[in-house]
C-alpha cells in the first residue's frame, strides 16, 4: 500500500511539473494556448499551437521572414503587430510565387508537407477532414 501511495504521489507530481512547463512555454512564446481556427476562403482549418510545440516544432518552422528565414521567439515578441505573423500578410496576390499566393497554397506547401515527412518518425494528419472544419 505504501508503494502504491508513493507511485501515485510521483505520478501526480510529474503531471504537475509537465503541465506547468507546457503552460510556461506557451506564455513564453506568446502562442495561443487553445486551438485556433484559421479562416479560409472556402474551408477553415483547426490548428493547435500547444500540440505542435509539444512535438518540438519551433515557431520558426512555420513563421518566417520575407527571405524565408525562421523567426525566433524574440523576433516574434518584438513585433508591434501580431497580424504580421498571419500568412496572408505576405502570401497574397502580390507574392512572387503564384503557387503560394493563397493561404491554401501556403498551408498545403508548408503544413501538409511537414505532416507527410513527420518529426521523429511521427507523421501528422493528411486527410482534408483531419484539419478542416466541417
Amino acid at each position: 500500500m505504501r508503494i502504491l501511495v508513493l507511485i501515485l504521489f510521483f505520478l501526480a507530481t510529474s503531471w504537475l511539473v509537465i503541465g506547468t512547463s507546457f503552460a510556461t512555454e506557451e506564455k513564453a512564446t506568446g502562442a495561443p494556448g487553445e486551438e485556433i481556427i484559421i479562416k479560409g476562403e472556402k474551408k477553415s482549418a483547426r490548428f493547435s499551437h500547444p500540440g505542435h510545440l509539444n512535438l518540438g516544432v519551433s515557431c520558426g518552422q512555420c513563421h518566417h521572414d520575407s527571405e524565408h528565414q525562421p523567426l525566433t521567439d524574440k523576433d516574434i515578441a518584438a513585433m508591434e503587430n501580431s497580424q504580421q505573423l498571419g500568412c496572408a500578410s505576405c502570401h497574397n496576390k502580390d507574392f512572387a510565387n503564384p503557387e503560394l499566393q493563397t493561404l491554401k497554397g501556403a498551408f498545403h506547401a508548408r503544413c501538409l508537407e511537414c505532416h507527410k515527412q513527420g518529426i521523429d518518425g511521427k507523421t501528422g494528419p493528411t486527410k482534408c477532414s483531419d484539419c478542416h472544419v466541417k
